[in-house]
């Protein structure tokens, strides 16, 4: 077992992300959002960064996505560095047979 703190249990994850899908206040929106591997290396691997950020955002079209930054060792953003956005959103491509989709 490992001491991560952020690991949780498909039933706990699929409980959250029901509950959001299924709140009557976010219906149309967003679900999820997908970057490849590589956007987040991008990030993970700059100077200084032990922590990633994931900000909840409104694109040019008012849909909900996100926007990631690196963190330093102070908790500080690195608002200099490389920060990314242009999510795949769900739904549009969306894993339908996932768990964690109602």
């Amino acid at each position: 077992m490992t001491n991560n703190p952020h690991l949780i249990s498909l039933a706990e994850a699929a409980v959250m992300t029901h509950a959001y899908q299924n709140a009557t206040q976010f219906q149309g929106m967003t679900v999820a959002c997908m970057m490849d591997n590589n956007a987040y290396q991008q990030v993970m691997t700059q100077p200084g960064c032990t922590s990633v950020r994931t900000y909840f955002a409104l694109d040019d079209l008012n849909n909900l996505t996100i926007v990631v930054v690196g963190v330093d060792a102070q908790g500080n953003d690195i608002s200099s560095g490389i920060i990314m956005e242009r999510a795949h959103r769900c739904p549009i491509l969306c894993n339908k047979n996932s768990p964690l989709m109602k």
